[in-house]
């Protein structure tokens, strides 16, 4: 049973039923942590009764300091380096790190051809895990990743076991990469985009850096055609807000399931939480990894912004 059934059976019902996304990959999950499809997310219902399965690795994504004040028992540790480019003089901020650096990076952290993943955000602010979820559906691991959820803090307000100790190292691991590099959008392939308009752009920063005010880039403003939906209007409190809300943030803006979606923000994190939600609504979606950074940078092509903008 999909989002969209259960949303239809509600209303055949005659119910009114706030389906959150949350109970609808549930519905989708009853077979658990051996489904073939793991989904998008999970609760942290599902997650207290599959945490000591032994193919189960959890991700705890967030500063040092706050795994150590305490996280899930047998979480491992993830920051956006780790994943990421180093960085350079010049370059870009958070690109999407060479195969070797995550091919090592999973084994690291105890993932392997056939491990159930679950990404765990450290607090409500989603997009730091999101961009890691992101970087394991590159690595071609999406259909056995998942998403907790409330993330985190849910855990804890709901009084689950937590531990301050980290797992043993992970030894013995063999990863296979299946990269997918279709997920990721070039600078080349944007520029057509705005051109052709064979694809919704969605920026997913926030309403005053779209319009120009601010940024730190070169040039402020969106990239012609992009409509804003800010990464701010899909989640509250760590949750994913209801699917029929979230398809309505989409719709507002013109982004209606008609044709494929890119998606993109200032460096390529804030974009993934919008990639993740388009994913949830069954669009067709690649992340624009360079983002307005790059697109900014690049001064043959063109911004958009109010006169005086900056």
């Amino acid at each position: 049973m999909n989002i969209r059934t259960l949303t239809m059976y509600g209303v055949v019902c005659g119910v009114v039923c706030a389906v959150t996304i949350s109970s609808a990959v549930s519905a989708q999950t009853a077979g658990g942590a051996g489904s073939a499809q793991a989904p998008l997310t999970v609760s942290t219902a599902w997650l207290a009764e599959h945490v000591n399965d032994r193919n189960l690795v959890v991700l705890h994504v967030g500063g040092k300091a706050a795994y150590d004040s305490g996280h899930v028992a047998g979480s491992r540790h993830v920051t956006l380096d780790d994943v990421a480019q180093p960085s350079r003089p010049g370059g870009l901020t958070l690109q999407m790190a060479d195969e070797a650096q995550l091919d090592a990076w999973a084994e690291r952290n105890g993932i392997g051809d056939d491990t159930r993943i679950v990404v765990v955000p450290h607090d409500t602010v989603l997009q730091s895990a999101t961009r890691v979820f992101f970087t394991l559906a590159y690595l071609g691991a999406m259909d056995r990743t998942s998403l907790l959820d409330g993330s985190f803090q849910a855990w804890k307000r709901e009084g689950r076991p937590i531990s301050t100790e980290a797992p043993a190292a992970a030894s013995g691991v063999r990863f296979t990469p299946r990269l997918r590099p279709e997920l990721i959008a070039t600078l080349a392939q944007v520029e057509a985009i705005t051109k052709d308009g064979s694809t919704h752009l969605i920026d997913a920063r926030l309403p005053r850096f779209y319009q120009g005010n601010g940024g730190g880039y070169p040039r402020p403003g969106h990239i012609p055609t992009a409509v804003n939906v800010p990464l701010s209007t899909v989640s509250s409190n760590g949750y994913l807000k209801p699917a029929a809300e979230l398809r309505q943030l989409f719709v507002a803006q013109g982004v209606d399931g008609s044709k494929p979606v890119v998606t993109y923000c200032h460096i390529g994190q804030q974009a993934t939480l919008l990639w993740f939600v388009a994913r949830l609504l069954g669009h067709e979606v690649r992340m624009f990894d360079g983002s307005f950074q790059e697109w900014s940078g690049a001064t043959h092509l063109p911004v958009v912004a109010p006169p005086g903008a900056r």
